[in-house]
Parts: structure tokens; C-alpha cells; sequence
């Protein structure tokens, strides 16, 4: 309990709202996109002093790419060990948000989150499909997503999966949760629930600059040898001159 109240206590700053739209919670995506002319450059520091870069660049009004690559031991001692491959991601936006339906984009992302583990991180979610719908509400507006993809590592279990996802923006900060299904890590097969939640909350710093402090696995289920993990994220976003 100690930790998902950490997760969610999040310190708000002086700094105005950033209205750029939202483009992923925690590990999974939303409908949103990084606007034509912007980028948007990302770096999520997470266990043994490992680090992974993603830059986005929204290159038409409905289309976005990018690219990242990590290692770890960046930080600490004994030599880096670095990424096998430099990931790659676009996503292109089908259907725009209307009063009653919500958006819909079609994406592809190569890059795995974590440490590089028995020959592969966390999974990518290498083809996805992805809802989003935002709703005003006190304080803030709420967005509810929802997602389904199969992943470009599929040697131990190449099912599907899916997730849901919800956020609550407060002005200077925004809170999230997902909940993947976890059906593409062969927990099924041995009998056991595949699911996760995942938790996070990001501090505004400026219209440019945002913080955010993710509580992955927040119920300690049997993935990440059924532990929690913590990870801080930090992106910057800018517009081409």
C-alpha cells in the first residue's frame, strides 16, 4: 500500500499546463501523436544504472516516427552493456477524436523496456492498434484507452495481447494506470494469471519539460519475478524552426 501511495503522491510546481496530447502512459501507447513540426526526446533511467533514449518527430498531421536505444550500466561500474539493436516506432492516426467515438491509431514499436534479459527486455508491443477518448471533468480532463498488439519477440510465446489504460490530468501533474493482460509471456501455460498493473504519475515542470515516476507491477504479480520495479522518465519537447 505504501508504494502505490507513492506512486500517486506526485509535487506540483510552478509551470503552465502542458497541452501537447498525451502519447503513452506507462509502457503502452495512447492515440495520441507528437504534433507535425515537434519532437519530443525522452529518457527513462531504470535498474542497473540502465538508461533508453527514444526521439519522436511528427513528421504530418497524422503520422509520427522515431527511434531509441539504451544499455545498461550506464551508470555504476564494469562495461556498458548496450542494446543489441537500435529500436524503431511510427504510428499513424486512422480515425480522429470525435464528440462520441475515439481516436484510433495503427503504430509499430521494435523497442523493448528494462534490462536485457535471456535475450530480450520487457517486449515490445511490436504491432498495435490503440482507442483513446478524453473526457472533461473536474480539474482536468480524464482519458480512458485501450489497445491490443502482438509483439515482434514472440520465441517463448508469440500470442497477442492487449491493454487497458486510464489518466487524470490536475493542472500541473497527470496520473495514470494500465493494466496489461500479459498474455504473451507464457504464464498461461503454467497455470498462473499473465496480468500486470502498472502505475505512474508525471509532474509538469514547464510546457516543455515533464518528470515522471513509474511503479511498475505495482501488484507484485508473477512477472519481473513477481517484484515491483521503479523507473523514472524524464522528456523534453520542442518545435523545428
Amino acid at each position: 500500500m505504501q508504494r502505490l501511495i507513492l506512486c500517486l503522491c506526485v509535487v506540483a510546481g510552478p509551470a503552465a499546463a502542458d497541452r501537447a496530447e498525451l502519447t503513452s502512459l506507462v509502457d503502452s501507447p495512447t492515440a495520441g501523436l507528437v504534433n507535425k513540426g515537434h519532437y519530443a526526446v525522452n529518457v527513462r533511467l531504470f535498474a542497473d544504472g540502465g538508461a533508453v533514449g527514444r526521439l519522436h518527430v511528427g513528421v504530418l498531421k497524422r503520422l509520427s516516427v522515431g527511434a531509441s536505444f539504451g544499455g545498461e550500466r550506464l551508470i555504476g561500474t564494469g562495461a556498458v552493456n548496450w542494446y543489441p539493436r537500435v529500436g524503431g516506432a511510427a504510428r499513424c492516426r486512422i480515425l480522429e477524436e470525435g464528440y462520441t467515438w475515439p481516436a484510433l491509431v495503427l503504430g509499430f514499436d521494435s523497442q523493448g523496456v528494462g534490462p536485457y534479459r535471456s535475450q530480450r527486455y520487457v517486449k515490445s508491443k511490436g504491432i498495435y492498434l490503440v482507442l483513446s477518448k478524453n473526457y472533461t471533468s473536474m480539474l482536468g480532463e480524464l482519458g480512458v484507452h485501450a489497445g491490443v498488439n502482438l509483439s515482434r519477440e514472440d520465441a517463448d510465446d508469440g500470442d497477442w495481447s492487449a491493454w487497458l489504460g486510464i489518466d487524470k490530468s490536475l493542472r500541473f501533474m497527470a496520473l495514470f494506470a494500465e493494466y496489461d493482460l500479459g498474455r504473451n509471456y507464457g504464464l498461461q501455460d503454467q497455470g498462473v494469471g499473465g496480468g500486470y498493473l502498472n502505475l505512474g504519475g508525471v509532474w509538469v515542470v514547464s510546457p516543455q519539460l515533464r518528470v515522471a515516476y513509474y511503479l511498475k507491477n505495482a501488484l507484485e504479480s508473477n512477472h519481473f519475478g513477481s517484484q515491483s520495479i521503479r523507473e523514472l522518465s524524464v522528456t523534453y519537447r520542442g518545435k523545428f524552426r
